[in-house]
């Protein structure tokens, strides 16, 4: 037998055996290869801000996933003024590549606003967020999920715990950026626009049951003074600034979506036990 032959008889052997090994996951338990991923803020708002509402980003809303470390469901959140696909370019197929079964929806869309969510009721975006996580539950066979919000995401989240009921189906709420005491102030402005943005009110009680994650940038230009972003301590609260994790971070607000030093705590948050490296990298300023 020839060496070529051999070496096609190894190739032939080689694929064989990788297809039988995938043949033998379960449904959604893994991919062909990895999710597409971007941190390039620009590039993703620009490709799918104008896109449908309906649009997922990369490795999200596998109705058929399935965890293999038995990790709760997560739901991505977006931001005022935003949809799901352009939000969560970045982390929701970096948590899907890592294994995660990763969820997302455009909320809050108003009669004027067309595909662009966050600028509607926000009673109502809870009450679609609570549909939606019905669905996510029924779909994977889970009890609980876990809740991932950027700025106007996080009081979502948190206005979704305050229907009845619904705080037993969620373990951990990870908030980035999101407004949680009081109201925010950009320069002159200070809760004016329709929806209430850049500033929030507290969004009501916090349910023992439920760990709140919160994570803040110092360089935050619209969620400010950034001190809104986090809440008062207690035993199932737990606040971190960027900058105490990478002292010469400057990343920004939007930024909070496409880090992957936010991404590495995120992971982190959702599964302490099996703690992922965080690196400290050039982010978002803005």
């Amino acid at each position: 037998m020839s060496a070529m032959h051999l070496i096609r008889s190894g190739l032939v052997a080689t694929a064989s055996a990788i297809a039988a090994a995938c043949l033998s996951l379960p449904p959604g338990a893994a991919h062909a290869a990895p999710f597409p991923v971007t941190t390039d803020v620009n590039k993703a708002i620009a490709e799918h801000y104008l896109g449908p509402a309906t649009e997922s980003p990369a490795g999200s809303n596998r109705w058929d996933c399935r965890d293999a470390q038995g990790r709760d469901p997560v739901i991505l959140l977006h931001a005022t003024a935003m949809n799901q696909s352009a939000n969560w370019a970045y982390l929701a197929p970096t948590l899907a590549n890592a294994g995660y079964c990763v969820f997302s929806t455009t909320y809050g869309q108003a009669s004027w606003s067309g595909n662009t969510g966050g600028m509607g009721n926000k009673e109502r975006a809870a009450e679609h967020v609570a549909a939606f996580l019905d669905r996510v539950l029924a779909a994977t066979g889970a009890s609980k999920v876990d809740l991932i919000g950027h700025s106007q995401g996080g009081a979502i989240a948190q206005l979704l715990t305050q229907l009845p009921g619904r705080a037993d189906h969620v373990d951990t709420i990870v908030s980035l950026s999101a407004t949680h005491q009081g109201t925010s102030r950009v320069g002159s402005i200070t809760d004016r626009l329709p929806v209430r943005a850049p500033g929030e009110a507290d969004w009501g009680p916090r349910h023992p049951s439920i760990r709140y994650v919160n994570f803040a940038t110092r360089f935050d230009r619209i969620s400010t003074p950034y001190q809104v972003t986090l809440m008062t301590p207690g035993p199932n609260v737990e606040n971190t600034l960027i900058q105490d994790v990478c002292p010469a971070s400057r990343i920004g607000h939007v930024g909070m979506a496409y880090s992957p030093t936010v991404a590495a705590l995120v992971r982190n948050a959702l599964n302490p036990e099996h703690p992922v490296p965080v690196v400290c990298g050039s982010d978002y300023p803005l």
